[in-house]
């Protein structure tokens, strides 16, 4: 039985082999940063290792294992096959993970072609580390062997297998091997059980057809001397009958796969690295961190796009670059974005918006440069360290002085360092020379590590936080008052080369052609211009004085004239001059919206001033303070300042209101130009006989005035009541009467009829 399935095997692998090298050249969804490509960063570069990044789509199918098998080919044949084993090129198959791939679905016999592959004598050259990332929190999975949320399963594992070591997020799990067979076969047994018994493996056969298997229950024994060993439960009732003392952990019980998570792989004893980011894989396997960052353009196939930023970079700007690089990629017609800097200055909430958009771009899709053309201090420094790679000129620094008065106080540079924080966890990198941006005098100092040789630039408060800082030694602080030259953010790998222009930085990324330039036409500038008269202090709470002055106008006369025409007016231009400021929303905006919705309800449609009145009145005027600051939430005393501007367009809506109400009152019924723009009360005129007459009226119920009589019905304020033997419809002026109750008429004008209760007074 072996013998056959020793020989489907080989006509299977054989078949394999001849459909691969059919196939063409395909590279697609295959992200290569090798370090050849990698500037010498000076930190700790002669304990480098060349390596490079291979990305595994998932799941993985007959064109993802040839092009992954393609790949590995061309990188072993470039390496020396004479380079000493410790020192050989580093690999990372890193998993893709995005959008929740686990795996699953993944083909046996394209799993099967890749990790045979792996285990080629050719490729002994290199060292394969297969990298699991995990790309979102783990929810609580329960009974769900999906996995949807991060890990690997399905007959990927079996790549993972094959590799030479196993990386793998803390969090996400590996395992499930056998999800997608309803019962694995011989075949699949005995390839699982070829790939893990191989030299070198990384984790036992009977891990993995514990993966592969449900009826397959996994223990963990270490018998007397400390041994360790991993057996299913036949092997276990062996090793119980010998007699000899063991001790059992139960790994995984029968009737499910195995599925083990990082931290419970490490252990076990089986995976040695936890990274939880790239950067950390790259500290690990004594890699450039930046060998891990992807190449989108690694084939030459670059399309680039020059973005050159204002001297000082405000919301403005930022509004406008986030706008702008949203249209240019969108259509993913560019994948290289350089960010030309120099002598920039900006404000800080603006740079953070800019360098978190930067941070947010996935590095295998776009690659994200900053180009120093001479000095960048301050909050501009975020945008330049936020990219991908930092490119400087000879003469060009980085940071120093630049007056941190225009940061603020203690309180706000604590909500700015969480901002940066952040920004460093999205960026996978240290966030110290981030926040030595904002602060100059934060001493931040080059670490290395004393067994990897490892490099690091860290302040204090960060260097406390590693999990074993006795393991790193101090070498000296990095930066000064005039800021990093050059030549030191080189060495310090900073930066990754440097460069005389714009045309050696053109150069060295290859690119022929003249690079497409993204900057503010005249036209933005002018709009940028008008926009910021718009929001200034002394516009805005005019722009909402008279949008509430024409909407109150318009309310008292409906028809949706030139009143509501101007108010509407009005209030797009303030949302709009605030949006590109920066401050308001899709949130204010929708705020607004359902406010004015709620009001026109209580008006119209729900008498009375409720809930919809209040709540509406409240979204309303919230939206007009949230529009017009950048914060949501007040984090710190100038926030608070800040916060107290805002309710000045506010106060100017309340003018607006209170002046509508005077002025529709008095003003406009006897303006000539003014009165055609409302409808014209009706007219009470003389009758000559000693009273008055609304002609307009299509009744008159003038000789009620004064008889007394009983309601009919319950006047809520208002109902019928009976006068002479005659029912009429009355209203009460405010009160509550019930059925019976005697009342008098106080008012009688056209068909109106006004009624308050007369206890004393008896019916005619």
């Amino acid at each position: 039985m072996t013998y056959l399935i020793q020989i489907r095997i080989a006509v299977l692998s054989a078949f394999l082999v001849l459909s691969v090298a059919l196939l063409p050249d395909v590279e697609a969804a295959i992200a290569i940063a090798p370090a050849s490509q990698q500037a010498d960063t000076g930190t700790g570069s002669e304990t480098n290792r060349e390596g490079y990044r291979v990305k595994v789509p998932l799941p993985i199918d007959g064109q993802a294992s040839a092009s992954v098998r393609q790949t590995l080919k061309r990188i072993s044949e470039k390496t020396s096959p004479a380079a000493q084993r410790r020192n050989r090129p580093v690999v990372v198959l890193e998993f893709d993970t995005r959008g929740g791939q686990t795996g699953s679905g993944s083909e046996l016999e394209a799993c099967m072609a890749l990790a045979r592959y792996l285990r080629d004598p050719d490729l002994n050259r290199l060292q394969i580390v297969a990298y699991v990332p995990q790309r979102r929190e783990l929810l609580d999975w329960g009974n769900d062997e999906s996995m949807p949320n991060g890990g690997l399963n399905g007959h990927a594992v079996l790549v993972a297998i094959a590799a030479n070591q196993i990386a793998i997020d803390p969090e996400a799990a590996l395992g499930n091997a056998g999800i997608d067979d309803k019962s694995p076969d011989d075949l699949r047994r005995e390839i699982y059980r070829s790939i893990a018994s191989q030299g070198l493996t990384t984790l036992p056969v009977s891990v993995a057809l514990s993966m592969l298997e449900r009826d397959q229950e996994l223990y963990r024994v270490t018998d007397s001397e400390g041994a360790v060993s991993y057996v299913n439960g036949d092997t276990l009732r062996e090793l119980e009958a010998s007699g000899k003392p063991i001790t059992v952990v139960t790994v995984t019980p029968q009737g499910s796969f195995s599925l083990l998570t990082g931290k419970e792989l490490q252990d076990f004893g089986l995976v040695r690295l936890l990274p939880k980011s790239r950067m950390e894989l790259a500290r690990e396997l004594n890699l450039n961190s930046s060998v891990l960052q992807g190449d989108p353009g690694s084939e030459g196939e670059w399309k680039p796009l020059l973005v050159t930023l204002p001297p000082f970079i405000d919301s403005r700007t930022a509004t406008w670059v986030t706008r702008s690089l949203k249209q240019q990629l969108g259509g993913e017609e560019v994948n290289l974005v350089i960010f030309n800097l120099g002598d920039n200055l900006g404000d800080v909430e603006a740079c953070l918006r800019i360098g978190r958009l930067i941070a947010s771009y996935d590095s295998d899709e776009v690659r994200t440069v900053a180009f120093l053309e001479s000095s960048v201090r301050g909050p501009a420094g975020v945008i330049a360290l936020a990219c991908n790679q930092l490119i400087m000129s000879d003469d060009s620094r980085l940071g120093g002085d630049y007056g941190e008065d225009e940061v603020g106080g203690e309180d706000e540079l604590a909500g700015f360092r969480e901002e940066l924080k952040r920004l460093a966890e999205d960026k996978e990198s240290d966030w110290s020379m981030l926040q030595q941006m904002l602060e100059p005098s934060l001493v931040v100092t080059r670490y290395r590590h004393q067994k990897t040789g490892q490099t690091r630039l860290l302040c204090n408060a960060e260097f406390e936080g590693l999990e074993q800082p006795d393991q790193w030694l101090a070498l000296g602080p990095i930066g000064s008052p005039e800021g990093i030259s050059a030549i030191t953010a080189e060495q310090n790998g900073l930066a990754r080369t440097i460069v005389s222009d714009v045309e050696q930085v053109k150069k060295f990324y290859q690119l022929d052609e003249s690079i497409p330039t993204l900057a503010p036409s005249k036209i933005d500038r002018r709009i940028a211009k008008f926009a910021e008269f718009l929001s200034s202090p002394f516009v805005s709470p005019f722009l909402l004085f008279g949008a509430m002055f024409f909407l109150s106008t318009e309310l008292s006369a409906p028809g949706l004239g030139v009143p509501g025409f101007l108010a509407v007016l009005c209030f797009g231009l303030f949302f709009w001059s605030q949006s590109l400021d920066g401050n308001a929303d899709w949130l204010e905006v929708i705020m607004f919206v359902i406010g004015a919705i709620f009001i026109v309800m209580e008006i119209f449609v729900i008498p009375g001033f409720g809930v919809f009145g209040i709540g509406g009145i409240v979204l309303v005027f919230s939206s007009l303070v949230l529009a017009s600051q950048s914060f949501l939430v007040p984090r710190s005393l100038n926030d608070l300042v800040e916060m107290t501007y805002s309710f000045v367009p506010v106060i100017g809506a309340g003018f607006g209101v209170l002046t509508a109400g005077i002025v529709l009152r008095n003003l406009i019924p006897k303006t000539p130009l003014l009165r055609r723009m409302i409808l014209q009360p009706r007219k009470i005129v003389d009758t000559g006989l000693g009273g008055q007459a609304d002609p307009e009226a299509m009744v008159d119920w003038s000789y009620l005035m004064g008889l007394s009589g009983e309601t009919a019905t319950r006047l809520n304020p208002s109902g019928k009541a009976r006068f002479q033997g005659k029912v009429y419809d009355v209203i009460s002026n405010g009160q509550m009467l019930e059925q019976g109750q005697r009342v008098e008429v106080i008012e009688a004008i056209g068909n109106r009829i006004v009624v308050v209760a007369k206890p004393d007074v008896k019916s005619d």
